[in-house]
């Protein structure tokens, strides 16, 4: 079979080589033809199983990916230590929406970086190698490749914000290096952790870690004098690697700075994929490797995810700076991804309706946030290469003079702030109704939030775009086509999953209904 997955993967590297040794006046085509072709390979992951007449079932499972590509890899045996990683590269329903997204924001970032003129053959090549890095991430199919691949992002990041951002460039890109490195350092103490725990239990430690092995952990540890079970201690070392980067509260506040200093298609990817690594960890890792460590987390998960979502809004509500006001944003949309998790895995509701109502609609807000905030972030930097600013109070009817622009931003607001045959409103719909009947309360405070989502989206179209022209931009020119070509397609996929979310729930309902099952066999506290 064609390897598809290892091309998918790997075939931006091979841009990235192509485009080095290239002439310097043909880097932008080729990042783009690579980028392109990655993106149109992607499409096949959903449309191959339907094609080939096995519907939707054919999308898989957690245990029974549609696409899988596996071949042993590192295998030693040290006495009783046996080491057994493999290549292994799978995607199942959880991951080819998550690839298609790398692979659209991919291409467009390249499409939106049209204009980067200092060393554009560097800046083209770090973002190729960063798709490549995002791609595996999602790819991965064994723990071991999985945390290779989170680390080999860091590196094109840390370069593309340390050398194309703003004047605190620096500052901004160590933080982001050294915050995900530290989660990085717990999670990799997480996968040891699991492999003698497996081997203290079954005598010989061979333990294999491909996702699709067994890897249920028992007993207690001593830490300082206070037992805490295996499988809570092994859930909370994952998830702190993936909090960060979600981002969760208080391991937030990186993102503004990265946000803020980092180029627009930087910015894009950053919001639109990279933290959405974090969320799919939480799903794909921490649920599925300790189940009954997750359950035993659902409550302060939930809580968190309450305050992640009523802290950034809170603190998007003062901003005067566009892409700072979208960064804080994205901390209270992420919120909604951490609440219907909780929802899912935690012991309060026992209809499972409800449990993959709220796991569904977490899932959908990772596909629709990244669409949305890619938007935003599109449409803030088409107005700073006009303007050279993004102070929102210094701006002021620019619909006058950008009317394409103003009305392409609206839209994108509009759907940030959940409007109706949007993509944001499916998500958080399902959220609200699956997240009620187990944790009411954060839900309660959820959705409440929505005002002032809509206060400071309104608010700074309002101050910006809306009401007497500023003398001061009296030159601005609109956005031209190929300003508007990223802002198109992605609105068009938020209307899409808009108006017809049923693509993506059958993609995920039997990857999420398979979590849920497992979740259900868990033995209930009292019973």
């Amino acid at each position: 079979m064609f390897p598809l997955l290892t091309t998918l993967v790997f075939l931006p590297t091979i841009g990235a080589l192509v485009l080095m040794v290239g002439p310097k006046g043909a880097s932008r085509w080729i990042a783009a033809i690579f980028s392109g072709v990655t993106f149109v390979l992607s499409l096949w992951l959903y449309i191959g199983p339907l094609v080939g007449g096995s519907g939707t079932a054919g999308f898989g499972s957690i245990m029974h990916p549609a696409w899988s590509e596996s071949i042993p890899w590192v295998h030693f045996a040290i006495g009783t230590l046996q080491l057994n990683i493999d290549y292994h590269l799978g995607a199942d329903g959880l991951s080819i929406f998550m690839l298609i997204l790398n692979a659209l924001l991919s291409f467009l970032a390249i499409i939106g970086s049209w204009h980067v003129s200092n060393r554009t053959r560097e800046y083209m090549a770090l973002l190729l190698i960063l798709e490549t890095g995002v791609m595996g991430v999602f790819c991965a199919f064994d723990l071991y490749l999985f945390w290779l691949f989170w680390e080999v992002e860091l590196i094109p990041m840390f370069l593309l914000i340390a050398i194309w951002g703003g004047q605190r460039r620096e500052y901004a890109a160590w933080k982001f290096v050294i915050y995900t490195i530290f989660g990085s350092a717990f999670m990799l103490a997480g996968i040891i952790l699991l492999y003698f725990s497996l081997g203290a239990q079954n005598g010989a430690y061979s333990a294999s870690f491909s996702y699709l092995a067994s890897h249920q952990v028992a007993g207690t540890y001593s830490i300082f004098g206070i037992s805490i079970a295996s499988q809570l201690l092994l859930f909370l070392l994952l998830y702190l690697g993936f909090a960060i980067k979600l981002p969760m509260i208080p391991f937030h506040t990186w993102l503004p700075d990265a946000h803020t200093e980092a180029p627009t298609a930087v910015s894009v990817l950053l919001a639109g994929v990279l933290l959405k690594m974090g969320a799919y960890g939480l799903i794909r890792i921490c649920v599925d490797f300790a189940p009954q460590g997750a359950r035993d987390f659902a409550l302060p998960l939930a809580v968190l995810g309450a305050i992640n979502i009523i802290y950034g809004a809170g603190c998007s509500l003062v901003q005067r700076d566009m892409k700072k006001l979208i960064a804080y944003s994205s901390v209270s949309h992420m919120g909604y991804v951490i609440l219907g998790v909780a929802a899912a895995i935690g012991p309060g509701a026992t209809n499972p309706a409800f449990r993959e109502a709220a796991l569904t609609g977490a899932a959908i807000q990772m596909f629709s946030h990244g669409a949305v905030t890619g938007m935003l972030f599109f449409c803030v930097g088409v107005l700073y290469e006009k303007a050279h600013l993004r102070e929102i109070n210094a701006f002021g009817g620019l619909m006058a003079r950008m009317p394409r622009l103003t009305w392409i931003y609206t839209f994108a607001i509009m759907a940030s702030l959940g409007l109706p045959g949007l993509s944001g409103f499916v998500a958080e719909y399902l959220v609200y109704t699956g997240s009620f009947a187990n944790f009411p309360a954060q839900t309660i405070i959820a959705a409440v939030t929505m005002i002032l989502t809509a206060g400071y989206l309104l608010w700074m179209l309002k101050r910006a775009f809306y009401g007497p022209l500023n003398p001061r931009w009296a030159h601005l020119n609109d956005a031209n086509l190929l300003e508007m070509a990223p802002l198109v397609m992605l609105g068009v996929v938020v209307l899409f999953v808009g108006v017809y979310p049923g693509f993506l729930v059958d993609l995920l309902r039997p990857s999420l209904h398979q979590i849920i099952q497992t979740m259900g066999s868990l033995p209930v506290a009292g019973r």
